[in-house]
């Protein structure tokens, strides 16, 4: 098979044909009705059947972790190579804001829209048609190549925890749920909450998201009026990108608050500690490296009703920090603000040097592609790659892109997705092939 290219562009109606498959089920975790054999709903076990057909047409060897996560392997032997993407969504947010329907795939001008097309069902299906290619040759391999996918990387990861509680970790591997060219850091990531106590206030706060976003709307509640503030929304670890609706709330009503009042040490910790600051240096958390750059600090939501009174901050921090110093940090904050601290939500950062058989592998896979340098770089965000002894994120977005994961009108353009396949291809060669070949 000489020109991949050619055979990857012949494939391409059978993709968009599995790509239109997967993306028109909504695969949200759905607790509700989850059973034994889908621990995360009805949604997500139908796409794990719809993943299983397709991996088994191509004659793949499919084997189902308990509903948790589900394999597709070509080649046999006891090390692999390992491939970890995920089958599960968001929900399809601000639903009047899509041009089209989020569970329908959708093509205009070579541009696919859906919920999952980039996050993570197409870059996921590019893998996987990249490992059909290698099989077709007959290639002898000297591991075995395995994709493996989780059905709660949106949610709780459970899905890999269990996986990897059954099977051995792979020698190598990549997740294709990143950037292009080579994302060997991503920031270690800390959400929590400060709590305050409640008091006989009658004023009520609340935004449109508690986690994960940056805050686009709050609305302040008295006996008397109804005040909103708007924002721009964008992802929490990039809170540079975004506008923040709690500033512009912290601004006009920092004076208002009774003097001591625990509606008062809210504000006083907003403005003192987080006002107009992306990276932590009124804080305290502030942190910089060479290989990934610097924190990011972003207030995410506040919640203020007569049984609940927090405030939920996300940090990412790179390695010139640790997450014992940021935590020690924030108990400071919360003791001198008279608040409690809770932990929502914790993961390690990965980082992996750039010398790396696994790294220099995937350079020359995508300038062989490309053309183009493949630097490496780090990210506020967060894949399978983290839970593998030695893995990073490897596309599919490529430099310049913005496929506006998590957010309305999600998309990717059909030759991405087909590029992206070819750097798979020559990634999974280098990893997996045998040289002799």
């Amino acid at each position: 098979m000489k020109n991949i290219k050619l055979e990857i562009e012949n494939m391409k109606e059978e993709l968009l044909k599995d790509l239109e498959t997967l993306v028109s089920i909504p695969s949200v975790l759905d607790i509700k009705s989850k059973e034994k054999g889908a621990p995360f709903g009805k949604e997500i076990r139908n796409v794990f059947d719809a993943f299983e057909k397709i991996a088994k047409r191509k004659g793949f060897i499919v084997k189902d972790d308990d509903g948790y996560a589900i394999d597709a392997q070509i080649g046999v032997g006891e090390d692999y190579i390992g491939v970890l993407a995920h089958l599960d969504v968001v929900e399809a947010f601000e639903k009047a804001k899509w041009n089209s329907k989020p569970f329908s795939l959708k093509e205009e001008n070579g541009i696919l829209y859906g919920r999952g097309v980039n996050d993570d069902k197409g870059p996921l299906l590019a893998a996987l048609y990249a490992m059909e290619l290698i099989q077709k040759q007959n290639l002898k391999l000297k591991y075995p190549i395995r994709l493996i996918a989780g059905g709660a990387e949106e949610t709780t990861w459970e899905c890999m925890e269990h996986y990897f509680k059954g099977h051995k970790q792979p020698i190598c591997g990549f997740s294709p749920d990143g950037n292009f060219p080579i994302v060997n850091g991503e920031k270690g990531i800390l959400q929590f909450a400060f709590h305050f106590p409640l008091d006989e206030t009658k004023m009520q706060i609340r935004c449109g998201e508690r986690l994960n976003f940056v805050c686009d709307a709050l609305e302040l509640l008295t006996p008397t009026q109804s005040i909103a503030f708007h924002g721009k929304r964008a992802l929490s670890r990039n809170p540079q990108r975004g506008e923040n609706a709690i500033f512009a709330f912290v601004k006009q009503c920092k004076g208002n608050a009774k003097y001591e009042s625990p509606f008062y040490f809210m504000m006083e910790m907003l403005n003192n500690e987080f006002l107009d600051d992306f990276y932590g240096k009124k804080s305290g958390l502030f942190a910089e490296d060479k290989e990934m750059g610097t924190t990011s600090v972003c207030p995410m939501s506040i919640t203020w009703n007569q049984s609940k009174r927090e405030v939920c901050i996300d940090i990412r921090y790179v390695k010139s920090i640790s997450e014992e110093e940021i935590i020690n940090k924030l108990n400071e904050i919360a003791k001198r603000y008279h608040a409690n601290l809770e932990i929502i939500k914790r993961k390690k950062l990965l980082f992996v040097n750039e010398d790396s058989t696994l790294v220099t592998s995937l350079k020359k896979a995508y300038t062989k592609v490309t053309y183009e340098e493949s630097e490496t770089f780090t990210k506020g965000g967060a894949s399978y790659a983290r839970v593998l002894d030695n893995g990073i994120a490897f596309g599919a977005t490529f430099p310049d892109e913005d496929p506006f994961p998590h957010m309305p009108n999600e998309h990717m353009s059909i030759n991405s997705l087909l590029k992206a396949c070819e750097i798979y291809y020559e990634a999974l060669c280098l990893l997996a092939v045998d040289e002799e070949n």
